[in-house]
């Protein structure tokens, strides 16, 4: 039995050597200790000091491509969320798609990323805590869908993006009653690069993506590469992407619990909100090693229609870098501290009083990461 898998596989080589196809990879693993704190006048509620083992995205896939005629060349991927951890399953769990690339540019369809969801080469950390990466400035409004998208030729170096996720893949259990609020998901984008320097500026709207509100981000990203210095910045700003109570779960990294209440499900944190956020972040490669350092500050989060203040302005700290242990593995530690203000309504008692705090994380973390 042994023999003929072994066989089998021998003589698929030629196939996939023909078929110009590539296996590829990374394993990212990371041990990490965090603590959460929520402070008011009440008093204040302070979690354990957690430890665990974390996988940051390790992935698999399977890539390729066929000459058709000409310049033009079918395209296709499968690619999936892995884990050392294994609690993971499923194919084409990330990007994953099939499609045509030529001199018209690149059309293809499958289970996507939108540009939003790859705007993140400010944002260098391992993501486990909540706090150890930018997240927030980083991912708002991106997303992966099965969608159809459509990337440019370049022009002076710059190109468009232009993606579309209909609204019977986002409502499938609707699809033939049309009962329910539509969600389809538009995404735009431009793309200029230049060889130490690119910015990319990108917009989605999700409709009905709380309650009745369209959800909307635009974000602006933009980086300088040099031989030793990096310089990356990232603006976003959204509206209705999400409300407060999802808003505020962000910073709490799952300790959620404050005087017998869960402050991320209080109904006065139903409504939508607005915010803006930026984060910029500096590097030096020096030899093998290439510490860097983040700050993000976000202003805070009003509801849309009442215009409170629901979830206080936060300020993130990240301090580490990597060090290479050769060209496809490095060791990555950081540093991380997140604060949110104390005018952030935390619940509601049965009076129907408000009460309002703050929340600190902090968060170390020391990992592996290998390419292949």
């Amino acid at each position: 039995m042994k023999k003929t898998i072994i066989a089998m596989a021998l003589a698929c080589l030629p196939l996939a050597a023909a078929a110009d196809t590539t296996l590829y990879g990374q394993i990212k693993s990371s041990i990490s200790a965090s603590q959460v704190k929520i402070k008011s006048t009440d008093g204040m509620a302070k979690s354990a000091a957690a430890t665990r083992i974390n996988d940051n995205t390790s992935r698999i896939g399977v890539k390729g491509s066929e000459t058709l005629g000409g310049d033009t060349k079918l395209i296709w991927q499968l690619e999936q969320r892995v884990s050392v951890l294994g609690d993971r399953q499923g194919w084409g769990t990330r990007d994953s798609f099939i499609g045509l690339q030529g001199k018209f540019g690149t059309l293809r369809a499958g289970n996507l990323n939108n540009i939003l969801h790859e705007m993140d080469g400010f944002n260098p950390w391992m993501g486990t805590p909540s706090a150890a990466e930018l997240g927030l400035s980083a991912y708002r409004g991106g997303s992966r869908s099965i969608s159809v998208r459509y990337e440019s030729p370049k022009f002076a170096g710059i190109h468009a993006d232009l993606q579309y996720a209909p609204r019977d893949n986002q409502n499938p259990t609707d699809r033939y009653t049309h009962e329910k609020a539509g969600r389809d998901q538009y995404t735009a984008g431009l793309t200029y690069t230049r060889p130490n320097h690119y910015a990319k500026l990108a917009y989605t709207l999700r409709k009905n993506r709380v309650g009745s509100e369209d959800g909307q981000v635009a974000r602006l990203e933009t980086a300088y590469h040099a031989d030793k210095v990096f310089l990356g910045l990232g603006l976003s700003y959204s509206r209705a992407n999400e409300n407060a109570n999802t808003y505020l779960g962000y910073f709490t990294d799952g300790f959620n619990r404050y005087n017998h209440h869960d402050i991320t499900a209080d109904s006065r944190k139903n409504e939508a909100v607005e915010s803006f956020d930026a984060a910029l972040t500096a590097g030096y490669n020096s030899g093998n090693f290439r510490p860097r350092i983040s700050y993000a500050h976000g202003r805070a989060a009003k509801g849309m229609h009442s215009g409170k203040t629901l979830v206080d302005k936060f300020d993130q700290l990240i301090v580490g870098g990597d060090y290479r242990l050769s060209k496809r593995t490095s060791l990555r530690g950081q540093l991380a501290y997140l604060r949110v203000g104390g005018n952030t309504l935390l619940y509601t008692d049965a009076a129907n009083r408000t009460h309002k705090g703050k929340i600190e994380q902090t968060a170390a973390s020391l990992g592996l990461h290998h390419r292949f």
